[in-house]
């Protein structure tokens, strides 16, 4: 049996550092990475774009406005634009889970709303990006909206 001495306890020490750092890699390689969008760089280049619809959003006399209840999400259009062509689509964005998002093309009625029927979520928070068009006038809006 060899004696324990200072050489031995570096060595020790030493291997249990290695195989705690295999460890914090292996790990560290098994957790799941969501990204909020595949295509995250492709749409940085168009990000002028976004920035020039969030500022037409912004000078609307009124702005869009949604409601949340146990039936469904319904976004309210602004009145000035209503009776527009209104044309988009609302992405609901899971941060918990990528797997639970959702698009939805927006289709209003006669009165300016758009109703997403409830069984399309489950419980939690999602934040909602409406990309939507009136005319030939692009706009931009951000909400979020918690499931319950």
């Amino acid at each position: 049996m060899k004696k324990f001495n200072w050489g031995w306890g570096i060595a020790l020490f030493y291997s249990g550092f290695v195989v705690f750092m295999l460890a914090l890699v292996y790990t560290a390689s098994q957790h799941k990475v969501d990204m909020v969008t595949e295509d995250y760089y492709k749409k940085e280049l168009s990000y002028q774009q976004h920035i020039d619809k969030i500022n037409t959003t912004r000078k609307l006399k009124q702005q869009l406005l949604w409601s949340v209840n146990n039936e469904a999400v319904r976004l309210f259009f602004p009145a000035e634009v209503a009776h527009s062509n209104i044309k988009g689509e609302v992405v609901f964005y899971r941060p918990s889970n990528s797997a639970e998002d959702f698009t939805v093309p927006i289709t209003v009625d006669s009165s300016g709303i758009v109703t997403v029927e409830s069984e399309k979520f489950k419980k939690g928070v999602y934040r909602m990006q409406i990309d939507w068009s009136a005319g030939d006038v692009a706009y931009y809006n951000e909400g979020i909206v918690n499931i319950n």
